[in-house]
């Protein structure tokens, strides 16, 4: 009604219910890129501070009392109470965790890769079972996964290590356990508690379990779909909820709903249903991201993979369309600019692999050294922390996988 939506407000004025929605600088130089978020405690205030001066807060999706000046179009003794955002309120309903990294990413790969070697065998074996006509038992999954939401726990960046690598495995399974790991990190950087994030992983684990019973020929045929093929890969929603459902294990309602919707879009063109915006169940809103995530930038028999920073640009773009803004955000903020694993050359010559993002400095990680500028494998590799304000060295670019002979599928244990 002719009301300011946002005002620039200092960061000393902050209060806890409000929601920033842009700094005074990009948001690639914070802890906070392409992420507005709700104030929850001083501690964010402060942490604010660190980095900026004033901030814009944006009151429809606050929740605060909003007692400050908004503008001398607005009178500076009104309140403004304003109502919560439905993302908003729906955390609201839940028990939100705040999650602080426990190991360093080179303490936990060799966790989190064992962790991914025992899913990866229980997958396996379900497979072998649905192959030789058997019922899909999934009485293990649940011993298998949490050793991996553990790790994710700790520190994230070991597994989303994990869930990067491309290797020549069956698409299929490889992605399956992939978009287990991307669901359960998102789940992580929203705060949901760890009960939640394993059921995330069982559903991530499950959601396309039955492509397993739609003929390869279709699966991996590299023309163009017939309408009646591209139907009979949809059924894979119908095909995965039969599987699980006859299990021998009751699964709770949240993972079935997640496996059921996990191809709707949030402006309502998915399928099955056509659901629309919060009508899709949260987890099936994250496992869409996730799934979407991998299979763009994996290796497909009808597409080629995309770099991961034009991926989170497309998803970006496709906010608010195909997936939730809040939780595209979110999941930007939880795999950053150059995921934990990502090859980089230096201004230097040298190359290196991310093992570090640094949060304030996010064009800037923390690489281990393993070529030096002669692109000569060095004998003991070295920490770099190009955030170092004593240090001039930049990336110069990303490397593909193979690139100068280095493979992070062996680099990492």
């Amino acid at each position: 009604m002719g009301q300011l939506q946002t005002k620039k407000i200092y960061v000393h004025q902050l209060e806890p219910g409000m929601y920033v929605s842009g700094l005074d600088r990009p948001w690639l130089e914070t802890p906070f890129y392409l992420q507005g978020f709700m104030i929850r405690n001083a501690g964010e205030v402060q942490k604010l501070a660190l980095y900026c001066d004033y901030v814009y807060v944006d009151y429809e999706k606050s929740i605060a009392n909003l007692n400050v000046e908004v503008s001398h179009k607005l009178s500076h003794s009104r309140k403004l109470g304003i109502a919560a955002t439905p993302f908003t309120k729906e955390l609201g309903t839940r028990r939100i965790v705040k999650y602080d990294e426990q190991n360093a990413v080179t303490e936990e790969i060799k966790t989190a890769h064992q962790a991914y070697e025992n899913i990866k065998g229980e997958f396996e074996d379900m497979a072998s079972r649905i192959s030789s006509g058997k019922t899909l038992s999934i009485a293990n999954l649940n011993d298998v996964v949490n050793p991996l939401v553990d790790s994710i726990l700790r520190n994230p960046g070991a597994s989303i290590w994990l869930a990067r690598l491309k290797s020549q495995d069956s698409y299929t399974y490889r992605h399956c356990i992939a978009v287990a790991i991307w669901c359960s990190v998102i789940g992580r950087q929203i705060g949901l508690p760890k009960k939640e994030l394993t059921l995330l992983s069982m559903g991530g684990m499950l959601l396309d379990i039955g492509k397993l019973k739609i003929p390869g020929a279709i699966l991996n045929k590299t023309a163009q779909l017939s309408e009646r093929e591209f139907t009979l890969v949809k059924k894979h929603v119908e095909l995965s909820l039969k599987m699980v459902e006859s299990s021998s294990r009751t699964l709770p309602q949240a993972v079935i709903d997640m496996i059921a919707s996990h191809h709707e879009r949030f402006n309502g063109s998915g399928y099955p249903r056509a659901l629309q915006g919060t009508q899709i169940p949260l987890y099936a809103r994250i496992a869409a991201i996730a799934d979407c995530y991998d299979a763009v930038t994996s290796q497909r028999v009808y597409a080629q993979p995309i770099p991961h920073a034009l991926a989170i640009k497309k998803m970006y773009e496709w906010r608010g369309y195909d997936f939730q803004p809040e939780l595209i955000e979110a999941f930007i903020q939880s795999v950053g600019v150059y995921p934990t694993g990502t090859l980089v050359e230096l201004s230097s010559g040298a190359v290196g692999i991310v093992i570090k993002e640094n949060l304030g400095k996010r064009l800037r990680p923390q690489v281990l050294i393993i070529l030096d500028s002669d692109k000569q494998q060095l004998p003991d590799f070295q920490e770099v922390n190009l955030a170092d304000p004593s240090g001039s060295i930049d990336i110069l670019r990303t490397l593909e996988p193979g690139a100068y002979g280095l493979d992070p599928e062996a680099l990492y244990i």
